[in-house]
């Protein structure tokens, strides 16, 4: 499945998610700030896409694979994300807008970046893994 055909199924879950028209969702639309998602439109959208791509997204699976990329490290101090982590964060969501990615971000708002262009290339980067089961795979509904 291409990146393209993913976005065209993507759009129709987020459309029917946030009841929104498909021209006004782009790959670079963040979900919340741009489409207007709240943490339960997320939540809903999560499971459609694992319904639809029958794949699993893990809670908080673009935090893990930062944390598991900074060990030793501190992923986060007072709330805070810290240097290495917004680095790491950098290099894992290329998609989002990258002037906020910076110092001072709270672990709280990396919902708020996420693009509709970060669901794509998640979705096709665990379409084109290896078959998993749900335990394997984390089993969980949240991103």
């Amino acid at each position: 499945m291409t990146e393209t055909e993913i976005f065209e199924k993507l759009r129709d879950l987020i459309k029917n998610v946030l009841g929104i028209a498909s021209d006004k969702i782009r790959m670079e639309s963040a979900l919340v700030t741009d489409l207007g998602a709240e943490s339960i439109d997320l939540l809903d959208l999560s499971f459609l896409i694992e319904d639809t791509f029958g794949i699993v997204i893990e809670p908080n699976e673009f935090e893990k694979d930062v944390k598991k990329r900074i060990p030793g490290g501190a992923y986060e101090k007072d709330g805070y994300l810290t240097d290495e982590a917004i680095a790491e964060l950098r290099m894992a969501l290329p998609e989002v807008d990258q002037s906020r990615l910076t110092k001072g971000l709270r672990k709280a708002e990396i919902p708020s970046l996420l693009t509709v262009s970060v669901f794509v290339r998640l979705i096709a980067r665990k379409i084109s893994e290896p078959s998993k089961s749900p335990a394997e795979q984390g089993g969980s509904k949240d991103a």
